[in-house]
């Protein structure tokens, strides 16, 4: 849902004010373009450095929560326009996700550490964001953990596929050569027959939804 500047105003400011139906109207009108711009900004960061979260980020469901949560804490509404305020909203969702991450990451490297239990997905941002990002890795590293859990039931070369193109980010001859795929385009075609089946199963287990 695309909205001119002139109604998203509006919606900015009773979002801001705290009205929870402007904050879910203007979640669906900032999503997309939000969406695209962290997946532009952060897809290639998380092949190199955290390919593990790469099939959880591919469901978009991790971005939409966090722009629930930043929505949730908007305060400032003095922004140029629409491209500036997009911009803002995408740089917050970048970097609580960012933190997400490598506090999770951290997390793992040292067993001294206990991240706290997940009770309501990514959206149960605590408003102290000294709270936050531990809160959010807890919360990635269950879904995370969902996602492994659905790779598994899959047969062996098809999650074998998804490991090499989504976790380690092979190339479609690589894969071809590597799995006995006929062609390039038979191994890109088993890819999308394989993401398909691991989104059924990402979605029986509440993970995944229908955007995107």
């Amino acid at each position: 849902m695309s909205l001119p500047w002139d109604q998203l105003q509006p919606l900015l400011r009773a979002a801001a004010a705290g009205a929870p139906e402007a904050r879910e109207q203007l979640v669906a009108a900032c999503y997309d373009d939000v969406r695209a711009r962290v997946h532009r900004e952060l897809e290639g960061d998380f092949r190199r450095r955290h390919r593990w979260i790469l099939p959880l980020f591919s469901t978009h469901d991790v971005v939409h929560e966090v722009l629930v949560a930043v929505v949730q804490d908007l305060a400032d509404t003095d922004f140029a326009g629409k491209e500036p305020f997009f911009a803002y909203l995408g740089t917050l969702v970048q970097h609580r996700l960012l933190d997400a991450v490598r506090f999770h990451e951290a997390a793992r490297r040292d067993v001294r550490k206990q991240t706290p239990e997940p009770t309501q997905g990514l959206g149960a941002l605590a408003a102290d964001q000294r709270e936050a990002t531990p809160t959010l890795a807890a919360s990635l590293a269950e879904r995370a953990g969902l996602v492994r859990d659905a790779l598994a039931e899959l047969p062996e070369r098809q999650r074998r596929l998804l490991e090499l193109r989504l976790l380690e980010g092979e190339t479609y001859p690589r894969i071809r050569d590597a799995l006995g795929y006929a062609s390039e385009e038979t191994a890109r075609q088993a890819c999308v027959e394989a993401q398909a089946r691991l989104l059924v199963k990402l979605r029986a287990k509440g993970l995944g939804g229908t955007r995107g």
